[in-house]
């Protein structure tokens, strides 16, 4: 413990942050434009280095895959929340409390085992889900690494607290695994024994919740982590569930936030309790999600900043220009994944420069994706047909409507373009309605969407009325009426098919392949 830094207070930003010694003790609070500054990360590309052979050049294109990184709203929010988990939950852990010591020994007479077995109904601090590849580990492990002491050392008070913690669940699920991580990875901060000390040949989970706490206590923990938690779902035993009430339990009792961090399969772990619970989520959840595609040329959206963010990390003497094609066929073969889209681009150049070429095509982009990227071809194909059931087949690729926790979140949508915000309510009711009234799931969103369109200020009750009215006209069967009828006009929907349709020879084939609804499968065969 000799090498961890003393601390360096500073002047607290508000009020209640005064005499923390924990709070203030860390870097100030960061504004956003701060955070998008410390997170832009965007590898050097020497001059010089263009001109080295293509064996030497690979090594240095590798900067590419690590040292890579495109800020988004969202990391700005997760910065944000990450800052004020870990201040929020220090307010009450005071260490120049007289009271600190005295907590200290309530909690090691407090039976963590006892409190694992019982179910509860408050939520966790707070959670990161997202499909895999979409950067949410990168971009907490970032956030994580601008605490510039992750253990600090307080001499007045003899403490050495640690900022944050970050674990990851062991591949088997085991809850076992799982506790003797936080024992490794506090050793390996703090230069300690404890994994020794408390891992025995017979120590179960449970056993050792009590000892984690503890410890928690202890060392102040201010934040922890726990990445890939929809590993948990792998473990047979009932271990799981006593392990979840338990980091409740670290957040209720110590005060020590929690942050899980998983895909979309983690969610049927611990959403019925963050549903019960969404009034006690006071930090939020986060849907980290891959990015979307602007269906307007004027508007430029995440994708198209982070794709020519990208295509600067050229390699070569004359670099090859970003076009609309480069953009829609990188979005076909990564369907805004950026992991993929960060290892797509860095294979395309080790291909051309082992080749000899100063440049790329769209050729050699495809040949790429086909032969180095075959094993997500499935996934990637999943996500091009937006078919739910395929996309489901893959429960690390999106998070479906049903399994999103009600909590608050600015990124979470049921579906896209709904009608006026005040309305948003009566939409979700009315389709809700429609689908227990047997109406399909992929019809109900739409007939809600358009009985609201014809009928903006009626409420609930008026709109099912609206809707049983159309079903139940009656078709007239009489004579022709002698008035000249108005011809209908067509209602287009986005990606109408209808909209393709051509009377010219092959004209409706040329519309679909052009829109990418036909696709080119000679590379496939």
């Amino acid at each position: 413990m000799n090498n961890i830094p003393e601390a360096k207070y500073i002047a607290p930003e508000i009020e209640e942050y005064s005499n923390h010694p924990l709070i203030n003790a860390l870097p100030a609070i960061n504004s956003p434009k701060d955070t998008a500054k410390f997170l832009n990360l965007l590898p050097k590309v020497g001059e010089s280095e263009k001109a080295l052979p293509g064996y030497l050049r690979r090594h240095a294109m590798m900067r590419i895959l690590d040292g890579f990184l495109y800020p988004t709203s969202a990391h700005l929010q997760l910065e944000q929340m990450i800052s004020s988990m870990i201040r929020r939950g220090y307010l009450k852990r005071s260490i120049a409390s007289p009271s600190f010591h005295r907590n200290l020994n309530d909690i090691s007479r407090v039976d963590f085992r006892a409190i694992a077995r019982n179910k509860t109904n408050t939520v966790f601090s707070s959670s990161v889900i997202g499909c895999s590849g979409t950067g949410k580990t990168t971009a907490i492990e970032a956030i994580l690494r601008s605490y510039e002491n992750q253990a600090i050392f307080h001499p007045e008070y003899q403490h050495i607290q640690l900022v944050w913690l970050k674990i990851d669940c062991p591949h088997d699920g085991s809850a076992r695994s799982l506790c003797i991580h936080f024992f490794r990875a506090v050793d390996n901060v703090l230069n300690t024994e404890y994994e020794q000390l408390y891992v025995k040949a017979r120590s179960s989970a449970e056993s050792m919740l009590g000892d984690i706490a503890r410890i928690a206590a202890l060392h102040s923990i201010g934040l922890l982590v726990i990445d890939e938690i929809q590993h948990l779902q792998v473990a047979k035993s009932g271990g799981v569930e006593k392990l979840l009430n338990f980091f409740v339990t670290l957040n209720n009792v110590i005060k020590v936030p929690v942050l899980l961090v998983g895909t979309p399969s983690a969610l049927s772990l611990f959403s019925p309790t963050m549903r019960s619970a969404r009034r006690a989520a006071q930090i939020g959840y986060i849907q980290w999600d891959r990015f979307t595609k602007s269906q307007s040329q004027e508007d430029e959206e995440d994708w198209d900043k982070f794709i020519k963010r990208l295509w600067k990390l050229q390699w070569f003497a004359e670099p090859v220009e970003l076009t609309n094609q480069y953009k829609e066929l990188f979005w076909e073969y990564t369907q805004g994944i950026p992991h993929i889209a960060v290892t797509l681009f860095y294979l395309i150049q080790c291909r051309a420069v082992a080749s000899g070429y100063e440049y790329f095509n769209l050729d050699l982009v495809t040949d790429t994706y086909n032969e180095e990227l075959s094993i997500i071809h499935p996934m990637i194909k999943a996500l091009q047909s937006g078919r739910k059931s395929e996309i489901d087949n893959f429960g690390d690729l999106q998070i479906t409507v049903e399994n999103v926790p009600a909590l608050a979140s600015e990124q979470i949508k049921l579906i896209e373009d709904v009608p006026e915000e005040s309305h948003h309510d009566n939409f979700s009711a009315l389709v809700e309605m429609l689908i227990k009234g047997g109406i399909g799931k992929d019809l109900a969103p739409l007939v809600a969407r358009q009985a609201i369109e014809e009928k903006p200020k009626e409420d609930l009750f008026g709109l099912v009325a609206h809707i049983k009215s159309l079903q139940d006209k009656p078709i007239d069967l009489g004579r022709p009426s002698n008035k000249k009828k108005q011809k209908l006009q067509p209602k287009f929907m986005i990606q109408d098919l209808r909209q393709f349709h051509s009377s010219e020879p092959l004209g409706t084939y040329k519309h679909l392949k052009q829109e990418a609804i036909i696709l080119d499968i000679s590379p496939y065969l």
